[in-house]
């Protein structure tokens, strides 16, 4: 009685808009990315056409142009785990100035670009390969003696002043919910200071003087980060100038942004204090870590956790000069230090969404949100930047796990997709001619180009594909069996998708298929193992009307509760497995809780 009058509430606040996904992929991922007849090639070459008549042709032609992008030398590549060839989906810009200077003169898939804090997305990866359960959720107090309960003994208990390095586990720093401070060498960070060059002392910054801000007095101790107290070794080499000890020293008398496990924050600090407990945990340099664990396993050849030598600037992307190129990282090696290449990045992520290294489970589950933001379309994970995209088509979400990189003159995106198996990188290099803010926003123009472009390619791609290797009907061969299956893509519904539209099951009609609930039925892709495809039912229910409150949604538009709801002989009733032929094409399809095998028929 009380499910049945829940029901009857539910009924009557229905609307006719339908609404009906689980998260995740809405069709099986498509396969075909590369061949003349494939929307992502269309999709492809829209984008490089773009930029062609940007960079080479007539840019009057483009509508609100990305103006300065012919100052910004950059190389864009898609990948996928089903088509190898995507990777030849590629296009590269350099400008004047990287090409007549230090370094490679002419971009292509092998250049080597700083990638700045896309180094974070390897680190994390990394670590996981060296990393057991356990280590995950211990204090970072446990892996790096600098921080040992002797040490915060000496700054006591207060929350406010001093950060709690005890509550501080691995994975609140891998997740960047730890509340660390986010700034990371000294000499970069205190705007109350600066460096006279002439002299190579510590002076007060007078623009901060300017603001209205107090004089210091430099003489203090308390004044100036550990690392500051020899300005000579820090201005003349970083990498020297502050060692793991000085700058952990300047650590425990940092103030916290939050308490741990309060809220997301962007924090440079915890990937180094990461890399610290990663070579402390693997007993390697760091920069031998990455080598040993990522870069020669995969094959990235072109990826390198050291700057180049002189005799290999010529490899490198280096905008007008080689400071960013060749400057020492140190402690930052493990937070924005790293160089690669646009093909090792989409070696990377192939490997990455392939869990070639990974088992797959881990890899699943570290794709996953691990804090809110307080945007709605924005998450966090570890060390993810999740972008919520919104299909303007069908209001369907696709979740794009990223990470950002930008220093210096350097700025990238690398962008993994799983709903389509795919993703796509970004890597770029602002000359003299732009400035740090705009080099940014032209790299985020790009990435938004690819973005809107691509997806929708993607998804209609995934349809096609759908269409062609699942839509039809399915008939047992047993001529005293009458039993059949007839699946539709329906474009014209308020929710597009692959539908029931007739099953008959030893003779009986199982449409309207009641213990699905009320609405159409339509079936979208769950597990699957070489050979097979599973999918499981779910109902289309309207959507409620504008102004419902959140806990209506439940029981309505919240289809996680939809799956497995209904068993008959223990098996569940949304089940339907399809054998898949070399092709690609579905041969026969198996409704499993009627325990019937119905071959392909049209």
């Amino acid at each position: 009685m009380r499910l049945s009058l829940q029901c009857l509430i539910i009924i009557s606040i229905y609307t006719t808009e339908a609404y009906s996904n689980v998260l995740g992929p809405r069709y099986p991922a498509p396969l075909d990315l590369t061949s003349d007849d494939s929307v992502v090639t269309a999709g492809w070459k829209n984008v490089t056409s773009f930029f062609d008549t940007y960079l080479h042709d007539n840019r009057s032609l483009i509508p609100s142009p990305p103006l300065g992008l012919e100052n910004l030398t950059f190389s864009t590549g898609m990948f996928s785990i089903h088509d190898p060839a995507a990777q030849s989906l590629q296009y590269h810009y350099t400008s004047d100035e990287v090409r007549t200077g230090p370094g490679v003169h002419e971009v292509d898939g092998d250049s080597i670009y700083k990638v700045a804090s896309i180094t974070k997305l390897i680190t994390v990866f990394t670590a996981m390969l060296s990393f057991d359960v356990d280590q995950w959720e211990r204090p970072i107090t446990d892996f790096v003696p600098g921080l040992s309960k002797s040490a915060l003994d000496k700054v006591g208990h207060d929350r406010i002043s001093h950060t709690q390095w005890e509550d501080v586990s691995l994975r609140a720093l891998a997740a960047q919910i730890a509340g660390v401070s986010a700034v990371d060498l000294p000499w970069g960070s205190d705007s109350a200071l600066t460096i006279d060059p002439t002299t190579v002392a510590i002076v007060a910054n007078p623009h901060a003087l300017e603001a209205g801000l107090p004089p210091l007095n430099l003489s203090d101790p308390a004044a100036l980060y550990p690392c500051l107290k020899d300005p000579i070794l820090v201005y003349m080499d970083p990498l020297k100038g502050c060692p793991p000890d000085l700058w952990l020293e300047g650590e425990l008398e940092r103030a916290p942004a939050f308490d741990a496990w309060t809220t997301p924050a962007y924090a440079n600090n915890g990937f180094i204090l990461l890399g610290i407990a990663l070579a402390n945990i693997t007993g390697k340099p760091i920069t031998q870590v990455y080598d040993d664990l990522v870069f020669d396993p995969l094959g990235m050849a072109h990826s390198k956790a050291v700057p180049p030598t002189e005799s290999e600037v010529p490899q490198y992307v280096s905008p007008g000069n080689t400071t960013d190129v060749t400057f020492q990282g140190g402690l930052s090696v493990s937070s924005g230090g790293l160089f690669s290449s646009l093909n090792d990045l989409a070696t990377f992520g192939t490997a990455l969404m392939n869990s070639t290294l990974l088992p797959a489970n881990k890899t699943r589950e570290w794709m996953k949100p691990i804090s809110h933001t307080a945007d709605l379309t924005f998450s966090v994970g570890a060390p993810w930047e999740i972008y919520r995209y919104i299909h303007a088509d069908t209001g369907a979400v696709t979740d794009m796990y990223t990470k950002s990189g930008d220093a210096g003159n350097f700025t990238g995106f690398a962008v993994m997709l799983p709903d389509y198996d795919a993703g796509f990188n970004i890597i770029s290099a602002g000359n003299q001619q732009v400035n740090v803010s705009q080099k940014s926003h032209l790299a985020q123009a790009i990435a938004d180009i690819i973005t809107t472009t691509l997806i929708p390619a993607l998804e209609a791609q995934a349809v096609a594909e759908v269409k062609r290797n699942f839509a039809g009907t399915y008939a047992s061969k047993d001529p005293v069996l009458n039993s059949s299956l007839t699946l539709t893509f329906d474009e014209s519904a308020s929710n597009t998708g692959l539908y029931i539209s007739s099953w008959i099951s030893n003779g009986t009609d199982m449409v309207p298929l009641e213990w699905f609930g009320p609405g159409p039925v339509k079936l979208q892709p769950s597990t699957k193992q070489p050979g097979q495809q599973a999918f499981r039912a779910l109902p289309v229910r309207p959507k409620l009307p504008p102004g419902s409150g959140p806990f209506a949604t439940m029981f309505n538009t919240n289809d996680w509760l939809a799956v497995y709801s209904s068993v008959y002989g223990a098996v569940d009733m949304g089940l339907f497995v399809f054998d898949i032929g070399a092709d690609g094409r579905a041969t026969c399809a198996e409704p499993a809780a009627v325990r019937a095998k119905l071959e392909r028929v049209e």
